[in-house]
Parts: C-alpha cells; structure tokens; sequence
C-alpha cells in the first residue's frame, strides 16, 4: 500500500505527488515561472506552500477520538539548463525545503526539517550511441525529529556531497537502451533524511543499477 497522492491540477512544472497520510486535508498555493534566455539556455523556478490539516490518534491515557493538528511546507526550486552542444549539456538545480509540525509523528518523524540541495551535471551525447553522465549533489539539512508530544525531539544536522554517475548505450534505430548508472557513487556516510521516504532522493549506500529497455 502506497500512501503518495496526487493533487487534482493541470498545472505544469509543479510536483504533483506527495507522501501523505490517510484522511490529510491539504491547501496548496504556487507560484512559477520558465523562461527560455536562448536556443540553448533556459531556466526558471517555482515557489509553494502547503497548508495541512493531519489526523492522528492520541497515546493512552488520552482518548481514542482523532484529533487534528496544523502542518505547513514550504518549496523552492530554481534550475538552469544549458546545451551548448549537439554533444553535451549542463545542468545546475537548486531545492529548497522547509517542513514545521507541532506533532512529528508519522514513518518520517518530523517535527522540523530544513533542507538546501545544489545539484550540479553535465551530459554527453556521441552519434555512434553511447552516452555518460555525472551529477554532483552538495546538501545542507537540519532538524529536529521525535514521535508525539510525549517524546522529546531529537535534533540533527548534516553537510555532504554525493555524486551519481551514469553510462548508456542507444541501440540502433532506438530499439532500446542499455543503462549502467551508480547512485552515491563515492558510498558516502551521512545522516539525511528524506521527504518522500517511498521514493528517496539520495540514497545512503552505493547502488548499482543496469537498465535494458526495449522498443518495437
């Protein structure tokens, strides 16, 4: 059972899917905007907030009825894309995350969390196929973290750099593609803790994946 929703919306360039709970009452608001500066540069960036309303039940001795409590979210992110070549490509992104709950309690277990992400990557492309990429992620995330107001919370913080990298393989006439890719290349140790735990972000262990996919 998955508990990520998606918000009924046509907006483009917003994230749609969130990791929620059962019975959550959400608000979202959003402001963004793309610009394209050239025939190769192009970027843009986007701002929103989420006003949450979550269920729970209270610890015994308390009473069994579900109660409510006021969650906030906050999201920015800003990008630049750059192709200065049929062969290559650059990319920069930048996330920023900020999550205030008076209850942390839940699989991820945030009271407090704010998070800065710079991702740095370049691309290359050759006509005979094949192609590489590298992607460098710089994060900056403090919080404090417990279970319910009976708990104390736990604050925690953490500065990394983790590093992704990628080879690929284009059949001829794009019957398919063959993908080497290692996430957390470097196997870095680090104490982060994801938004959307279901579908992480940054993985806290090397993983190497080989893709083979096919096209009639």
């Amino acid at each position: 059972m998955s508990s990520q929703t998606i918000e009924p919306t046509n907006v483009a360039g917003f994230n749609q899917l969130f990791f929620a709970r059962e019975g959550e009452e959400a608000w979202r608001y959003g402001l963004g905007l793309d610009h394209k500066f050239s025939s190769s540069l192009y970027g843009g960036g986007e701002f929103s907030w989420r006003d949450l309303e979550v269920p729970f039940t209270p610890l015994p001795p308390a009473p069994p009825a579900i109660q409510r409590v006021d969650w906030e979210e906050r999201l920015g992110r800003a990008y630049l894309y750059w192709a200065p070549h049929d062969l290559a490509a650059f990319s920069a992104e930048y996330l920023f995350e900020r999550f205030d709950r008076n209850e942390g309690f839940g699989i991820e277990q945030i009271d407090q969390l704010d998070t800065h992400r710079l991702r740095l990557g370049i691309r290359h492309f050759h006509p005979s196929g094949f192609s590489a990429r590298f992607n460098a992620s710089y994060v900056s995330q403090k919080g404090e973290f417990g279970q319910f107001e009976v708990f104390p919370t736990i604050p925690g913080e953490d500065r990394f750099w983790v590093f992704d990298a990628a080879l690929g393989y284009r059949l001829p006439e794009r019957h398919g593609l063959i993908t080497l890719e290692a996430r957390n290349l470097f196997d870095g140790e680090f104490q982060f803790q994801d938004s959307d735990p279901g579908s992480p972000a940054i993985l806290p262990e090397r993983l190497i994946l080989l893709r083979f996919t096919v096209s009639f």
